[in-house]
């Protein structure tokens, strides 16, 4: 579950020039490509989770590599005909079946979603279908609604179930149209918009209309998790110490997630993104197109793929991540390139595939030239910043640097000369405002998130304990208990772990995940709760007792 987009970015980038070109030193012999991927990718052994990797270009593979284990308990290797599930690279399939549909005229883009789902609430705007492809719709993210309703993700989670969740929200992330936040949400419920208006399943839909015609014959959308699929790598995990645990996935829902491939058939997928020649070229350059916010912003994602740079390189390219698995496609068309990038063993593919694309493709420009250091400057920007999306973050200046520190591993703040500065990639851009806000700019949406300097706050033993009481969320059918937990709160319910959280600024307490407000009436009485993950945000629970 992504929080809010610095920290979601900051797991899958890395200054680091790419391993095969640090192996390759000054004065030492002129390594080829193969053998600095080979050396980039040379901690895959027999005994780890598993990686299959695939370039080409003009159509035709220069490098393949399958390592690693596809299936640990029975030493099945990582092979060509490994099926790995790929999350959230299945969105531009779903995206691109809506298309199709919309060419048959079953669908209209710009139609309410209630045209064809007409059981989810009215939110009082309307959402349009290319809201929910272009993650518009203001509706809140399926993974961090689960979580919050005590659903465990490695449970049976079903396509129903998630769809009669999304009928039961009452409330938005923001108005339709007016800003980006991805949602796994919409993509589950474009898949029902495809099933429902072409009158067959969507899994089915999706094999005889689009994975048939290009050959992608060891492709399937998995909706039933009873089923046996030969050759699925399975997923695994690999903790601080260096073991190995089995990372469950269980599901039998589609759209957003669920597409089992291979690296040979997202080839297929790529080409036909590069040189139409089995669909409709006119469909697939309209998925290609970006889109844009409701006053005309433009945006890098498109139909279920962004527009956005692998190394350096202009790209359509998406990531998955689910449980173990990581999935990366990339289709660069001024190289007339693909490069595809799966992990069985939660491996970083962003990190993977940027390495690959400057060791085949070419290096990536240089970042932007930072500023000097500035101790003054430094000790500006220091402190504790909040947001209204999910969980804040501290600027520390350390040793003349200054470094972003959320949960895990710190990250540096590069500082740019025009007063900015970035983290972790120069996509990842902070502007400061006049009275000492970051914004930070969301390249993706087009949109920005402000966060505001504040003090933390220390409330009273008397402050916690009028917090302590039962608070009930119809929209999740659950409800928590507060407890004074130290110098905070802990919220436990009859089906999921604590939280804990700690004091943030006034009425705020936050953890690595969450972001929890109090709640008060005109008095000061304490009513409710709201909680904010990164994709929900202001998700009300009332007191109850």
């Amino acid at each position: 579950m992504k929080l809010f987009i610095t920290i979601a970015a900051l797991a899958a980038l890395s200054l680091a020039a790419p391993a095969g070109a640090r192996a390759q030193g000054q004065g030492a012999p002129a390594q080829t490509p193969q053998a600095r991927a080979d050396a980039l990718l040379a901690a895959y052994t027999p005994n780890r989770p598993g990686l299959a990797v695939l370039i080409a270009r003009g159509g035709q593979v220069i490098y393949e590599r399958n390592l690693g284990a596809a299936d640990l308990e029975h030493g099945i290797s990582v092979t060509a005909a490994s099926r790995f599930h790929v999350a959230s690279v299945s969105k531009q399939f779903t995206a691109f079946a809506i298309l199709q549909q919309v060419k048959a005229g079953k669908v209209d883009l710009d139609a309410d979603i209630h045209t064809y789902l007409p059981e989810l609430a009215d939110f009082g705007a309307k959402i349009t279908v290319s809201d929910l492809i272009h993650h518009t719709s203001g509706l809140r993210d399926q993974w961090d609604l689960e979580v919050l309703s005590g659903t465990s993700m490695d449970s049976l989670i079903r396509q129903k179930a998630l769809v009669a969740m999304a009928a039961n929200q009452r409330g938005l992330n923001f108005a339709p149209g007016t800003d980006y936040r991805y949602s796994n949400t919409g993509y589950a419920l474009l898949a029902e918009v495809v099933a429902r208006t072409s009158g067959v399943p969507f899994a089915q839909y999706m094999r005889e209309h689009i994975f048939a015609p290009l050959g992608m014959n060891d492709t399937l959308i998995y909706d039933n998790a009873r089923d046996i699929l030969p050759n699925r790598a399975m997923s695994y995990s690999v903790d601080a110490a260096g073991v190995t645990h089995l990372a469950r996935l269980n599901y039998a829902n589609y759209g957003a997630t669920s597409l089992h491939t291979t690296t040979h058939d997202l080839l297929k997928w790529s080409r036909e993104l590069l040189h139409p020649a089995v669909f409709d070229p006119a469909l697939v350059r309209a998925a290609e197109q970006p889109g844009r916010l409701r006053d005309g912003t433009p945006m890098r994602y498109a139909f279920g793929m962004e527009a956005s740079t692998v190394g350096g390189h202009r790209a359509l390219t998406h990531s998955g991540a689910d449980a173990g698995y990581r999935s990366l496609i990339a289709s660069f068309p001024a190289e007339d390139a693909s490069l595809v990038v799966f992990s069985n063993g939660a491996a970083n593919v962003g990190k993977i595939g940027a390495d690959l694309a400057e060791i085949f493709l070419g290096p990536a420009p240089p970042p932007p030239a930072p500023a000097a250091p500035d101790p003054a400057r430094m000790a500006r920007l220091a402190g504790v910043y909040v947001n209204d999306w999910g969980p804040g973050f501290e600027l520390k200046a350390d040793g003349g640097k200054l470094y972003l520190q959320p949960a895990g591993p710190r990250a540096e703040a590069v500082l740019l000369p025009d007063g900015g500065f970035y983290v972790g990639a120069p996509d990842n851009r902070f502007t400061v405002r006049a009275d000492g806000a970051l914004v930070e700019h969301v390249a993706t949406g087009g949109s920005t998130v402000v966060h505001r300097k504040v003090v933390r706050a220390a409330p009273s033993a008397a402050e916690l304990a009028a917090l302590a009481g039962t608070y009930h969320s119809d929209e999740l059918d659950v409800t928590y208990k507060a407890v004074v937990s130290g110098t905070g709160l802990m919220l436990t319910s009859l089906r999921a772990d604590p939280l804990v959280f700690l004091p943030a600024d006034a009425d705020h307490f936050e953890n690595e995940r969450e972001r929890l407000g109090v709640l008060r009436d005109s008095s000061g009485r304490v009513t409710g709760l709201s909680l904010a993950t990164g994709r929900v945000r202001d998700l009300r629970f009332a007191r109850v007792g």
